[in-house]
């Protein structure tokens, strides 16, 4: 079915898991991505996708999956809202116990939902569960990917070992409980880090599991994953010298209440991950500026 409320309609119950997936110009993945998610042997899901005003064939292959299975609640905004906006407007869309998010070149393993929320439902004090994740056409790696369970008991040591190395943030594709995702309810904050603190509000709330089979697949041409991402959050002079200066006076008041051990740990992590982004956007714009200048001395 297609649709432009944000809502269930009143006479449905709220499933109790909802796959959220944006998409912008999809048209060369999307139908595997959703085809994933409809392949799940666990069924009982909504899948909402926001179409962010694509301007391909995304619509047409969207509608087409819509007229064949009522799961799937397609939605197109009126204009490009952002790409933060648009992640922040499926959650918003949805009511339910659980939820993740599944971009548009993503793929998972038909049991992905199943295990997950099986573990979920007996754990209590976890918040998220993933399965191994990896880029497509390359090897799973806890380490590389950020993914591997963080169970320590105490708060601020799981969010500290996130930081454990430079990483893709790969828990953001886990099963989440709806509840502590309230800090992306409202429209977003638009800055280099953004699905870093998501992540990081969650492990302040609860454990987070990595289960040992299933997988998800991303795709490797979002932006998150190009050098480009720097000057896009670049909107202040701040930025130059500190990339990640909007996620560090986020993170501060979290540590409010850890121990004096730990206050210093973040400080040494945040200075670390500032100078790596500085080190990595000044070669990506020395590339950038040497690149215009072999093309103006072809163009002469």
């Amino acid at each position: 079915m297609t649709t432009n409320q944000t809502e269930f309609p009143r006479s449905s119950q709220p499933p109790r898991v909802v796959v959220g997936m944006p998409v912008y110009n999809g048209e060369r993945t999307i139908e595997a991505a959703i085809q994933s998610i409809l392949n799940q042997s666990f069924h009982e899901f909504r899948l909402i996708i926001s179409d962010n005003a694509s301007t391909d064939r995304t619509a047409a292959i969207c509608k087409e999956f819509a007229n064949r299975d009522t799961r799937l609640t397609y939605i197109r905004q009126p204009y490009n809202l952002g790409a933060e906006a648009n992640f922040s407007f499926v959650l918003t869309a949805s009511a339910c116990d659980y939820f993740c998010w599944a971009a548009a070149d993503d793929t998972r393993s038909p049991d992905f939902l199943e295990r997950t929320l099986r573990f979920l439902n007996s754990h209590p004090d976890y918040v998220a569960a993933t399965c191994p994740t990896k880029f497509e056409n390359s090897d799973f790696d806890q380490i590389t990917m950020g993914d591997q369970s963080r169970v320590e008991e105490d708060p601020h040591e799981r969010i500290l070992n996130f930081f454990g190395c430079w990483h893709a943030n790969a828990r953001f594709c886990s099963l989440f409980r709806y509840q502590v995702l309230q800090s992306w309810l409202t429209k977003p904050d638009v800055f280099l880090g953004t699905d870093w603190l998501l992540v990081i509000q969650a492990l302040n709330a609860g454990k987070s599991c990595r289960l040992d089979s299933g997988y998800v697949e991303l795709g490797k041409r979002g932006i998150s994953n190009s050098l480009v991402i720097f000057p896009q959050y670049r909107a202040r002079l701040i930025h130059w010298i500190l990339p990640f200066f909007d996620l560090s006076i986020r993170l501060i008041p979290i540590f409010a209440t850890a121990r004096p051990r730990n206050k210093l740990k973040l400080f040494a992590i945040l200075l670390r991950i500032n100078a790596a982004a500085v080190r990595t956007q000044t070669i990506y714009e020395l590339q950038r500026l040497r690149g215009i200048m072999r093309q103006r001395k072809l163009i002469k």
